[in-house]
């Protein structure tokens, strides 16, 4: 094994040297879904270690998807160029990362901030703040009347934002604002400025 320091980027904690990618990428939002599905897809695969190569197959029948950990012929790796959950999953196999799970939110705190004066000047809320003006964060669609925006998801459909609700994880668990309501109130409050 690599002598490297350990560190996790999104749910991808790093065990010996991947040099192949810049490690910052597995931080994004749409890579730690891809990072997650990797653990829990149902597809097959037939990993030689010696190549370091997969092939994986989600069904019985074609197509198989032939992976390295730079490269893959799934559609997904084909248009983004990017770690696909193939990528991850062989990454895993072959000892250079492993998935963490997903951290679960403590129901107290949640219920106490809920009650709290002052939501926005929680420490975990000014995170997503800081979060929402990111270039990543941008909304795709604004509907300046209805005060709502679409926003780039993790998957095929995009994040439906409203002032009060986002189709987003962290909103659907959390029941607070996200980082796309905070970047929504931004839009909304500078579009006359």
């Amino acid at each position: 094994m690599d002598n490297v320091n350990k560190s996790t980027f999104g749910r991808c904690h790093i065990i010996k040297n991947w040099s192949d990618w810049d490690n910052s990428i597995h931080s994004d939002d749409s890579q730690i879904d891809r990072q997650g599905r990797s653990m829990t897809y149902p597809f097959t695969f037939d990993v030689d270690k010696h190549t370091k190569t997969a092939r994986f197959s989600s069904t019985s029948i074609l197509p198989f998807y032939e992976t390295t950990l730079t490269s893959c012929t799934c559609e997904d790796f084909q248009s983004r160029k990017l770690p696909c959950k193939h990528i991850y999953r062989l990454a895993v196999e072959l000892g250079y990362i492993e998935i963490i799970k997903r951290p679960t939110f403590d129901k107290e705190k949640l219920d106490t901030l809920k009650n709290s004066a002052d939501i926005d000047a929680d420490p975990d809320q000014i995170k997503r703040q800081k979060s929402s003006m990111t270039s990543k964060c941008k909304p795709t669609e604004i509907n300046y009347a209805d005060e709502s925006a679409l926003f780039s998801g993790s998957g095929k459909s995009p994040y439906v934002t409203t002032l009060n609700s986002c189709t987003c994880r962290d909103f659907v668990v959390r029941k607070l604002p996200c980082k796309h309501i905070y970047r929504l109130r931004y839009e909304l409050n500078n579009c006359n400025k």
